[in-house]
Parts: C-alpha cells; structure tokens; sequence
C-alpha cells in the first residue's frame, strides 16, 4: 500500500514538472499615438525637406498564448487601427543651397501644410523558449504594414514664396521652363505669385501611400501569471527588437512603379501591463504597446528618378481589456 501511494505521489510530481505553461487569450481596446515623420536630406542635392505629424486612432490589440511543454511556447498577436484620426501636417524646406551662389543657405521653413491620416496593421507570430518558468527568450516574425493619407494642400507663407523666388532664379536651359514650387496636382510653369497661380489642378488632390514590411523580431518576455497561474495580480513586460527583412512602398505619385529594399532599417517594441483575476479563468487587464521604427529611403531610377524618403516611425499604446485563460 506505502509502495503504491509513493509511486502516485512520484507520478504526479513528474506530470506537473512536465507541464506546459498555461495557455490564454487576451483582447484591448485603446487608443495610439502615431507619430510619423519623413526626411529627404538631398532636395534636388541642394537641401533637406522634412515634415512631422502625431495623429491619436483607437486601436485594437490581441494576443495569444500556447503552451506547447515544459521548454516551448508559441505567440500569436495583432495590432489594428480600428478609426484614422486627423492632423494638420507642415513640412519644411532647410540648408538649400543658393543655386546661383554656392556661400549662401536659405532656411526657409514651413512651406506648405496638408491634413494628415496614417494607420497601420500587424500579425506576429514567435515561439518563446522558457528561460525559467516566468523568463522567456522569444524569436520569431511579423508583417506589418502602414497605410497614409495627404490631402488639403496649402502654401506656408512666407516659406513657401520665398522658396518659389529661389527656384524660379535658378539657371537653365534655352527651352527649359521655369522652376516653381508646385502643390501637388499642380503644374505652375509661368512667372508671377504663387497663391495668384492655381495652375492646372487636378481633380482629386490627395496622395496615399502603402508599405508592407516582414520583419524579423527577438527579445525578451517576462510574466508573472506563467511562474504563479493562481495569484490574482500579474505583471508582464517584454522588448524586442526588429530588422525589415523587406520593405515594399507603393505610393499614388509613383503609382506605376512599386519600390522596394531589403534590410533598410531597424526598430524596438516594448510591451508591459498588469492584470487582476475577477474569475478562475478571468481577469481584466492594462497594458501599454510601444514601437519605433526607422526606414532608410528608397529609390530607383530608370531614367525618372523616384525616391520615398527616410522616415521614422513611433506608435505608444494604451489600451485595457480582459484576459482569459484555458
């Protein structure tokens, strides 16, 4: 009777060591601040145009965790703009070079503004190895991609006829038109002011662009709930980082040709959040996403040169929901 009771007691010790850690599913709800900048440090290879622009969406956020065994686990989550918030875009025209006198910078600063929406989407996937029963090492991949919006284009005075007069007095050719500054739909050759020149606008006057990335992502994670599944506070946080194994861009004023790059920038995502257990396999969390990204510009030239330009990429999220665990 001893013998058969220690050979249960060894039976059941050996089974909960092998165990997998608990499997959940989690859902938030929340908003994003995506801040979205572009940089092109060679305008015409005499200046830098830059912009920036914070946009506030609510977004929706899911993650899901298998235990496969004692050593392995697997995540699957995704991140969605569930609505585009809008905001008031400006872009700036810095350190260009005088075309008729080399010694001489203009700062010209803002020289035009736009309305201004971006949204972005993305599925992970990673397995996760057990460090210890909370501490995992996580490897795996994602898609991601961002979608924006320009519309409302409008000169910034004085930037932008300051701008318009440099172009203007630059040198050409016998036949060659006037340089101007130019909105987009616009195709202003002739001389005079710029808000005296609507030009020949066409007549839908906003710009898109699409990017899709696969990234590849590494980091760690650690949580609470999967070294103590019955204590009724958790916390978890994680970071990785992120390498764009390839980047496609498509963008409605080089609509006929879609660029792309391997390898062309780097990022970080960190993740934390706390969760309290209202139920046996309920409870009800917070959390906070936060990503940054760096993508280097693109170009391609096959007789047109077309180029999207150096941008950086930053995504804070707060969001709350519950949690269930199986």
């Amino acid at each position: 009777m001893n013998k058969s009771f220690i050979m249960a007691c060894c039976l059941v010790t050996g089974t909960a060591a092998a165990a997998p850690n608990p499997s959940y599913s989690e859902i938030r709800l929340g908003f994003e601040s995506i801040d979205y900048s572009e940089a092109l440090n060679d305008l015409s290879g005499l200046g830098r145009l830059t912009q920036d622009a914070t946009v506030s969406n609510p977004t929706i956020r899911q993650l899901s965790y298998s235990g496969i065994n004692d050593d392995w686990g697997v995540y699957i989550g995704t991140a969605a703009t569930i609505y585009t918030g809008l905001d008031t875009e400006t872009w700036y025209v810095n350190d260009f070079t005088d075309p008729n006198d080399s010694s001489v910078t203009h700062q010209f600063g803002a020289v035009q503004t736009n309305d201004f929406k971006v949204k972005s989407n993305e599925i992970a996937l990673s397995a996760a190895y057990n460090m210890t029963r909370a501490l995992q090492v996580t490897m795996g991949g994602r898609v991601f991609t961002t979608s924006f919006t320009r519309s409302d284009f409008q000169f910034a005075q004085p930037g932008a006829g300051q701008f318009d007069q440099v172009l203007q007095s630059a040198p050409r050719g016998e036949n060659d038109p006037v340089a101007r500054f130019n909105l987009p739909g616009q195709n202003n050759l002739g001389s005079g002011d710029l808000e005296g020149l609507p030009g020949n606008l066409q007549s839908v006057v906003s710009t898109t662009e699409d990017q899709m990335s696969i990234i590849a992502a590494a980091g760690l994670r650690y949580d609470s709930k999967l070294q103590d599944a019955f204590n009724k506070f958790s916390w978890y946080a994680d970071a990785e980082v992120t390498l764009p194994v390839y980047t496609r861009v498509q963008n409605t004023r080089t609509i006929e040709k879609t660029l792309s790059e391997t390898f062309n920038g780097w990022g970080i995502q960190a993740r934390a959040g706390v969760r309290y257990q209202v139920f046996k396999s309920i409870a009800v969390m917070a959390g906070v996403d936060a990503s940054y990204k760096e993508r280097d510009a693109i170009s391609e030239s096959d007789g047109n040169r077309r180029t999207v330009p150096d941008i950086e990429y930053t995504n804070l999220s707060l969001s709350a929901g519950i949690q269930w665990s199986y």
